[in-house]
Parts: structure tokens; sequence; C-alpha cells
């Protein structure tokens, strides 16, 4: 717990993100992750394969734009940093180990930003969500699109108001990727797989029928074996990755 406090309070963030609480979540995706390690590793090394194979498809002369960078767990920084453009990483928290990873390289940056465009306001979100349209090689949306309504809507969602806010969040996500003038590659949990013993209670996170088409690919991320919530209980994610644009 303490040092999930040193890592929530080490934290910049981007304005609204700590009130949100994004800190704090942040700090506690970091501790599960070191309890998780071995658990976690095949997720995290299938998402890095998955972006370094798909990286050949970005623009040489602009750079990359990763949405969702977090704590870098699961980019795969040495290929972001060989394009020749470099990359911009993007988040709404930045950890301080995260800040030390990042400055080992001269070709990447990291931005802080409210991709949502509602975390200091009260608006609701927008039909587009704010992120640069044009001016980069490629876009990777990280693992981030499950998480974008957090803030504001608890999961699953309590009621028809918290389903529509993540909906639209996640639409207006999908949205601006769809409208940007490079490949987006989108990774995300789209399930969760809540196992109590033998039965299974599947929790749908994204809506696939808004996702575009099949995808590339699916696997599973074990976040969460049996001991982490309770004993009894094992959370399991499904996730895919769409190649838009291309």
């Amino acid at each position: 717990m303490l040092k999930e406090l040193y890592t929530s309070l080490t934290s910049r963030t981007a304005p609204g993100a700590r009130k949100a609480g994004l800190a704090r979540e942040v700090a506690g995706i970091s501790g599960r992750y070191s309890r998780q390690k071995e658990a976690w590793e095949n997720h995290l090394q299938h998402t890095k394969e998955c972006i370094s194979a798909h990286l050949h498809e970005a623009e040489e002369g602009e750079p990359l734009l990763v949405l969702g960078a977090g704590l870098c767990l699961d980019l795969p920084l040495d290929a972001l940093n060989g394009h020749p453009a470099g990359a911009l990483l993007v988040d709404a928290v930045e950890t301080a180990r995260a800040r030390r990873m990042v400055k080992r390289y001269d070709n990447l940056a990291f931005e802080l930003s409210d991709i949502t465009g509602c975390l200091s306001s009260n608006q609701a979100p927008p039909q587009v969500a704010p992120i640069p349209l044009a001016g980069h090689g490629m876009a990777i949306s990280c693992n981030i699109l499950s998480q974008l309504a957090l803030p504001f809507a608890s999961s699953p969602p309590e009621n028809d108001e918290e389903k529509d806010i993540i909906t639209k969040l996640q639409d207006a996500h999908i949205r601006a990727l769809m409208a940007m003038n490079c490949p987006a590659l989108l990774i995300t949990d789209y399930e969760r797989v809540e196992m109590h013993g033998d039965h299974d209670h599947i929790v749908t996170t994204v809506d696939r029928s808004h996702l575009p088409g099949a995808p590339l690919e699916t696997w599973q991320w074990y976040i969460a074996p049996k001991g982490e919530v309770n004993r009894h209980l094992d959370i399991r994610l499904n996730v895919g990755a769409w190649l838009l644009n291309a």
C-alpha cells in the first residue's frame, strides 16, 4: 500500500485527472502488476509483439502517436524509438517509473493529455475524442478503450445513464481513430470473464458491434488470478486488436 501511495503522489497528471482518481487508479494497476507479473506476462508480450508487427504500416516521416501509454509495461519502447520520426506517448497520468523509462530514449516523448475531453469539465462526451487527427505516421490506442469511462461510471455500469456515458466515450474514441489521416492500431479488452469455480460470468467491457469488423487477433489477459480479488474468483479479459484506416 505504501508503494502504491508513493506511485500516486509522485505521478504527474493532466488537469482534472488526479481529482477524478486516475493517479490512484494507475497506482493500483502498478501494485497489481508487481503481484501478478507472471500471470500478466503473456498479455504484455503479446501486446508488444502486435504493435511491433504493424509498425511497418506507419508513415516514416511522421511520429507515432501512442494513446494510453500508462506504465509503459505493454509498449515495445525499443521499436517505437526506432521509428524514424520517433513517438509521442500520451496519457492522463505519468508515473515516475514511466518518466524514467522514457528518458532512456532519445526518440520518445511523453505528453499529459485528457483524451476524453471530460476530466476537467462537466460537459457531455464529445462526438469525436479530442486527439490530433493529423500529423502522425500511425496511431496506437493501447489497452485504454475500456478504461476511458472509469472516472465517470462504475464497471460494470450501475444504470442506464452510466451505460450511455461509457458508450459515448468509447464511440468518440473509435470515431477519432477512424477519422485520422493515418493507420490506427486499436488494442482493447472487450469482455471480462469472471470464473467462480465451474461457473463463468461474462461482462461486456466494449460492445464489439461498435468495433470496425473482425479483429486481427484475440488473446486472454489473466488480470486477476485466484487470490488477487478473493480466493474463489479468477478474472480474465478477452483482448483483441483491430487495424483501422489501412
